[in-house]
């Protein structure tokens, strides 16, 4: 991927997680995210940026249940 590419795809990322609202969507944008960070081709001056996503995509998504046989499944947790 080109450094336009890249630099076009975090944008559009980085713009997502600003409008997200829910944990659940914070959620599945962090396993995009982290899929993009162990490519070997990130430019080195995105990896800073995409490090801040994965951290801010992180503390959001920290919110919602992920496990699919709890009760609170996609929202907040009261079991943790």
């Amino acid at each position: 991927m080109r450094y336009d590419d890249w630099l076009e795809v975090l944008k559009e990322l980085e713009e997502m997680a600003r409008s997200s609202e829910s944990s659940v969507t914070a959620h599945s944008l962090l396993h995009r995210v982290e899929a993009l960070a162990e490519r070997e081709d990130v430019p080195p001056e995105l990896e800073g940026r995409l490090d801040m996503l994965l951290m801010e995509l992180t503390e959001a998504s920290r919110d919602a249940c992920t496990n699919t046989k709890c009760p609170h499944y996609g929202k907040r947790c009261r079991m943790r």
